[in-house]
């Protein structure tokens, strides 16, 4: 509740007048990098604002999937761009705010490297099962492993991100001996599970409610503090006796550090009308998920609690990549 209040009410900070500099900008196409595959829901989430940016900026505006590295591959690329507002990334919060904590190679510093823009979206995580697997709430799954130790295996949308640690999370709350898989991408690790592969997924609501909503996936909990308006019926963690198993996800804008203030500006200012067109709203809303807006210190408020919050976990659950 507190993280939601402080995206909402952050948008009062940025009604200053634009300044003159701004109004040059952007006089090239804007490359904005996805630092994962095609299909994923920060795909998904980039596709949308992408044609809004377009319109309201008025240049043409370029997407380039480049996974890897649970985000840090693209995050990256775009970070080691110049600053001259022709690059930026729309990225998870993983990137910024759990991989640092699990990593010895992280090739920036989080926020000295970059440039933070705004947070764009609020996603929940949701925990499905392959229907196979017999189980339909949290506590038969809990059951299930108890009786199996070492069998079940929950996939995660890559090494380090919020899915992974859900993963992590939900193994030392339940105390069960479950094996997490993390892929290169939410997409792919939908492929599997739909096709048996794995058992198990923790993945943002939007990527796996078409195959929720076929019978093709179990639906067990929402890892949220509430129940999602597109799945009324499904219960949260704490409802199911698991009130620690929480793990909201969030998909932000980043650029290369020293990027001139006027552009910044501009490009927060087209963030948050693009954040509010119904194109955008509306269906992120449909998925489940949640369009907002941050001003730069309500983002960097936001990344400094985040990153205390997952520090504690991973450590608690002994994640490391490396």
């Amino acid at each position: 509740m507190q993280r939601r209040a402080m995206l909402t009410t952050a948008g009062l900070a940025l009604a200053a007048p634009r300044p003159a500099a701004a109004q040059a900008w952007p006089a090239r196409p804007i490359r904005i990098i996805v630092p994962f595959p095609p299909g994923g829901p920060n795909d998904i989430i980039a596709r949308l604002y992408a044609p809004q940016l377009q319109a309201i900026l008025g240049q043409g505006v370029v997407l380039e999937n480049r996974g890897g590295g649970g985000g840090v591959v693209g995050t990256d690329a775009a970070l080691k761009a110049s600053p001259d507002g022709t690059t930026f990334a729309i990225t998870n919060g993983g990137s910024l705010v759990i991989t640092p904590h699990v990593s010895a190679n992280m090739p920036y510093r989080v926020p000295d490297d970059m440039t933070l823009v705004s947070v764009v979206t609020l996603v929940p995580e949701a925990l499905v099962a392959n229907p196979r697997l017999g189980v339909k709430t949290l506590a038969e799954l809990v059951a299930l492993a108890k009786r199996e130790p070492g069998r079940l295996n929950i996939g995660t949308a890559g090494a380090a991100g919020i899915s992974h640690l859900a993963a992590e999370l939900f193994r030392v709350q339940t105390g069960t001996d479950v094996v997490v898989v993390p892929y290169r991408g939410a997409a792919p690790a939908v492929t599997d599970i739909v096709a048996g592969q794995i058992g198990l997924l923790f993945a943002d609501l939007p990527v796996i409610l078409p195959q929720i909503r076929a019978g093709t996936l179990t639906a067990l909990a929402m890892a949220s503090e509430r129940r999602s308006p597109v799945l009324p019926d499904l219960p949260t963690t704490a409802e199911q006796g698991f009130p620690g198993l929480l793990a909201d996800n969030w998909y932000c804008m980043v650029a290369p550090p020293r990027l001139p203030e006027a552009i910044l500006e501009r490009m927060s200012a087209a963030l948050r009308t693009a954040s509010e067109t119904p194109a955008v709203r509306d269906a992120l809303a449909a998925q489940g998920a949640q369009a907002v807006w941050t001003a730069q210190a309500a983002f960097a408020e936001m990344v400094r609690v985040e990153s205390a919050k997952w520090e504690r976990i991973a450590r608690a659950a002994n994640v490391r990549t490396d």
